[in-house]
């Protein structure tokens, strides 16, 4: 989900970081990948440029005008990437503010091992919370976790969420090429997503999805799945179909 690259001159220090991240992010589980780790410049550049997503986090060494030039064009094509730069010092970090790169940081004392790797180990974690957020303020997308991986769906695929019977805030999503046990409940789905209907006490379905309802059985029938159906309380009917009605129009 979270995509990293580093931009490192020295071998060993490539190597050095690299190997961290990887240790790091395999014992946490952390959903992140090492994309590119590289001296050079210019197969960062040419990765930003066909890049489809901002989910990224660059380390950049700082040595010269080298790493604040890329910076700069990583902050044009990419506004919402987390840049990090490293450095030997302070000095190139007046540079980094006049352009206003706006660094998630700025990590200068490599002298000490320990501290670096706790600055990756934050940078790491608020980009991958920059990320998860990111993802759960799209209106198009149904967001959910398994493990410690986080998913999306398209509003568009998504048939109906129904809570497992004798289960505590466990659902299932019914898409319409799968279903997904999750760890979650109606009430906070309802809550994230408030286009979703709350037909049922234990039922929630994408009127976008709905084909038609059977008002004698009190079912809801889908479009692409008509042998599912949902069942619908009698008290909510009537404002299932005012809300419907305003769907279709």
């Amino acid at each position: 989900m979270l995509e990293i690259i580093i931009l490192e001159d020295g071998q060993q220090q490539l190597t050095w970081i690299s190997n961290f991240i990887k240790r790091y992010t395999k014992f946490e589980e952390l959903a992140v990948t090492i994309k590119i780790a590289t001296p050079d410049a210019e197969r960062i550049k040419n990765l930003i440029q066909t890049s489809s997503h901002q989910n990224l986090l660059f380390f950049l060494y700082v040595a010269n005008d080298e790493g604040v030039r890329l910076g700069k064009y990583i902050r044009k094509k990419l506004p919402a990437a987390n840049l990090v730069f490293i450095a030997a010092c302070e000095g190139p970090l007046s540079s980094i503010l006049k352009h206003r790169l706006a660094p998630l940081d700025y990590i200068f004392d490599l002298t000490n091992d320990d501290l670096v790797e706790e600055a990756i180990r934050k940078d790491i974690n608020i980009a991958l919370k920059r990320t998860v957020d990111h993802m759960y303020n799209n209106p198009e997308k149904f967001v959910y976790k398994l493990q410690n991986c986080y998913y999306d769906v398209p509003m568009s695929e998504i048939l109906y969420i129904a809570s497992k019977p004798n289960y505590v805030n466990r659902v299932i999503l019914y898409t319409k090429n799968a279903a997904i046990e999750l760890n979650d409940s109606l009430s906070n789905i309802e809550k994230r997503h408030p286009t979703l209907f709350r037909s049922h006490k234990g039922f929630i379905v994408n009127l976008s999805a709905v084909n038609y309802v059977d008002v004698q059985a009190n079912r809801i029938y889908f479009r692409s799945h008509e042998e599912l159906f949902c069942p619908i309380s009698v008290r909510k009917k009537q404002r299932f179909k005012e809300i419907w009605r305003q769907e279709k129009l």
